[in-house]
């Protein structure tokens, strides 16, 4: 008679904390962990074949190299503990300052231009939303070397081809100069310049009105900043913001600003790309180190950006070594929400097989598997009565029992007995047709 189960087991009292996540993360299972695996393997071939390699920094750092750069909403918002020496380390909240590290200290002796990518988790402690969790999967590049209206350009298109590439249609980017906005607030103390910036990205004409008053600005600037939030569009965006800013002290980095922009734009449009970008000056919205084009894709329907990036050319020298740069990062979730295409291949198996004392069952299987078919074997032992049921009720399309001299496949359209060459060679077409 077999012994009694342990009762101790079954009136053990689960914490509730057991079953549950925290707060801003979630299990992506089954075709949900299928759809962003795919997202990931398409974007790293995408940027492949634009010539960047990847890099795989680690998930936590020191704190303070992971804070380089960032502002103080980004430090906030970091997740931060201590090692058993008692130094504060934080998981990765960006991945811009691990390359900007890693360009300083142990690629600087690489042929210049770096072409960098990456894919992987960030953390930031955020209020969960649609859209926004603690913890989500980014892609990005990094063109380091180069201070370039070339390299500007070739960013802002491979972010578009990114978003392509993960079929996204209903997008644009939003491309700005921080340079230029740089240039109009240049020797405001940051209590004054924070509000006006965050006046113009939100486009909120009364709180630019007052934040620019606080400031104590008047004049020909105090004009051109209150009407920046309006400079949106195409090309003629940059002709009325060279015509306002013509007669200001600092008009001729102004000029150069928007001159700089001007070039970006027309290589967009010598790669066809133009037709995804808006001109937008108020585009001064991200990390406190970009020091030129700023650029933000956004989708309709969606209410936080897709992709942010820029240029960000003083923030490597922080590790140690000047390098301009600049790049981007696109978040797989977010665009997950809006694909056109939801499907995924099911994650089922192509086939599952019974397996009998046959010296070559298990074999099969391995050849099977070799070719690049997903096989499962009946390790239940259901038998071959419940073969059928029990490929059904787990989404497999097939069966295969072997009869010894031969192989017996049952599909949809009933059961037939294939050679092994047979097998083989329809086999090969169950990756691509399921």
């Amino acid at each position: 008679m077999p012994a009694a189960p342990n009762a101790s087991l079954y009136n053990l009292v689960v914490s509730p904390e057991r079953s549950q996540l925290p707060d801003g993360v979630q299990d992506r299972l089954l075709v949900e962990a299928v759809r962003r695996r795919q997202s990931e393997a398409a974007l790293s071939d995408c940027f492949a074949r634009w010539g960047y390699q990847e890099v795989i920094p680690p998930s936590f750092e020191y704190y303070e190299n992971l804070a380089v750069g960032a502002g103080s909403a980004l430090q906030q918002s970091m997740y931060r503990f201590f090692d058993r020496r008692g130094r504060t380390l934080a998981l990765r909240a960006d991945f811009t300052p691990q390359v900007a590290r890693l360009a300083a200290t142990k690629l600087f002796d690489q042929p210049m231009p770096l072409r960098c990518f990456y894919v992987g988790s960030l953390f930031r402690y955020e209020e969960p939303q649609a859209g926004r969790t603690c913890e989500f999967t980014q892609a990005g590049v990094e063109l380091i070397g180069a201070d370039t209206p070339a390299a500007d350009a070739e960013i802002v298109a491979l972010a578009i081809a990114a978003l392509e590439t993960l079929q996204l249609d209903d997008f644009q980017i939003n491309l700005g100069q921080m340079a230029f906005f740089q240039t109009l607030t240049e020797g405001l103390p940051l209590a004054a310049l924070d509000p006006i910036r965050e006046a113009v990205d939100q486009k909120n004409g009364a709180r630019l009105i007052e934040a620019l008053d606080r400031a104590g600005l008047s004049g020909r600037g105090y004009d051109l900043l209150r009407g920046l939030p309006d400079l949106v569009g195409g090309a003629e965006v940059l002709d009325e913001a060279s015509s306002l800013s013509s007669q200001l002290p600092q008009a001729a980095r102004a000029g150069a600003a928007l001159e700089r922009l001007a070039q970006v734009y027309e290589l967009l449009r010598r790669y066809g790309a133009a037709n995804r970008v808006i001109l937008d000056l108020s585009e001064v919205r991200g990390m406190d180190y970009y020091t030129g084009i700023t650029m933000r894709g956004v989708a309709h329907g969606l209410g936080w950006p897709l992709v942010s990036g820029g240029r960000y050319d003083d923030l490597i020298a922080q590790f140690g070594r000047p390098m301009a740069a600049v790049g981007f990062g696109l978040g797989i979730e977010r665009a997950l929400l809006v694909q056109k295409h939801r499907t995924a291949p099911s994650p089922a198996a192509h086939v599952l097989v019974h397996c009998c004392d046959h010296p070559g069952c298990l074999a099969m299987v391995q050849r099977l598997r070799q070719a690049g078919c997903r096989v499962e074997t009946d390790v239940l032992d259901t038998g071959e009565a419940s073969l059928a049921g029990h490929a059904r009720r787990r989404g497999v399309p097939r069966t295969l029992r072997c009869s010894g001299a031969a192989w017996l496949l049952a599909d949809g359209s009933g059961e037939r007995t294939l050679s092994e060459a047979a097998l083989l060679e329809e086999a090969k077409a169950w990756p691509s047709n399921l």
